[in-house]
């Protein structure tokens, strides 16, 4: 029987965008001081869309190294992805943002520790303040509060390149077995719905293995699909039924998402027109809302939130045009 193949125009890019945009959603009710509706988690609003995040990142991530199983070819593909537009945006805060709206002379500016110390962010080392910018925004001294995932996606790659170094990908039953095994653990140990706390550094990962499970299925997966869909959904209720609510999202997101994202839909496919914009809308989104913030905060939630939205697409395509997909032509040298 011939294997299943991922269609090329798929619906991850409009997924990944949609799941950038519900992350500035959620983030613009705090940077605002607004209220949100009694009947709306905002938290979970943005905590869902991250979770989407990693439930795609694992499946793509996974079968990237099933094509190009070396170590290096591996960790330059995620480096060229995430490092340069990180690095764009982290130095932009620095030179253009900082200085711009700090309250502090430009010498004291730049002759504060602060300033040089949030160059840790291109080392993955999460900071989150500028000397003398925001200081009196709603939330204040934060210039990128959504830098703190990409840490942890880095560091599911690592584990990724580590398994696959050990050979435990040759081998796709025995990988299967791993993820089953840290997802069987999580779900008994760690979960919300047992601890009463989340985790988001053993949370967020679960659901980057839930993704890279499928992908090491993904022949069966893609053939079943639909199948699968349903089930994920009847053990999802089964668990929100009793109670188990974030055990619940667990097992339906991931094939849920995934399903939908191999599908190859005629409004959905085209989100992709521009570019793969979601990486950049998920960087600039946050300074950009606490620039208008600082700038007009007199202006309402709605104005505010779509002035926000136009201007992080724009920075989002800028990303994409003038950073992200040149330097990822540079994988075609990878061999």
């Amino acid at each position: 029987m011939k294997p299943q193949r991922l269609h090329q125009a798929n619906n991850f890019d409009a997924l990944r965008l949609a799941a950038a945009l519900a992350v500035l959603f959620s983030h613009q009710y705090p940077v605002t001081g607004t209220k949100p509706p009694e009947w709306m988690n905002v938290a979970m609003v943005g905590g869902v869309a991250v979770m989407a995040f990693f439930v795609i990142s694992g499946y793509l991530v996974t079968l990237s190294w099933f094509s190009q199983p070396r170590l290096w070819v591996f960790c330059a593909k995620r480096a060229l992805r995430i490092w340069p537009a990180l690095a764009v945006v982290v130095l932009l805060a620095i030179f253009l943002l900082g200085p711009s709206l700090t309250t502090l002379p430009l010498s004291d500016y730049f002759n504060h520790p602060i300033t040089w110390d949030y160059l840790h962010n291109l080392l993955l080392q999460i900071r989150w303040s500028l000397p003398g910018v925001f200081e009196n925004n709603a939330l204040p001294h934060t210039v990128n509060g959504s830098l703190w995932t990409i840490p942890m996606e880095v560091s599911c790659y690592a584990v990724l390149a580590a398994a696959g170094t050990l050979g435990l990908l040759r081998w796709h039953w025995v990988w299967a077995c791993c993820c089953l095994g840290y997802l069987l653990w999580f779900l008994t140990q760690m979960t919300m719905d047992l601890r009463g706390v989340m985790t988001h550094w053993w949370e967020f990962p679960a659901y980057f293995v839930f993704g890279s499970l499928i992908a090491t299925l993904n022949d069966g997966f893609l053939r079943h699909r639909l199948a699968c869909c349903a089930a994920a959904c009847v053990a999802g209720g089964l668990l929100w039924a009793c109670g188990f609510s974030y055990s619940a999202l667990l097992l339906f997101l991931p094939a849920v998402l995934v399903g939908v994202g191999t599908l190859s839909w005629p409004v959905l496919r085209q989100a992709g027109g521009w570019g793969d914009v979601s990486y950049g809308v998920y960087l600039y989104a946050f300074p950009i809302q606490q620039t208008v913030r600082h700038l007009w905060p007199d202006l309402g939630f709605a104005s505010s939130l779509a002035l926000v939205a136009t201007l992080t697409l724009l920075a989002g395509w800028l990303s994409w045009q003038l950073v992200e997909a040149p330097t990822l032509r540079l994988k075609r040298f990878l061999r």
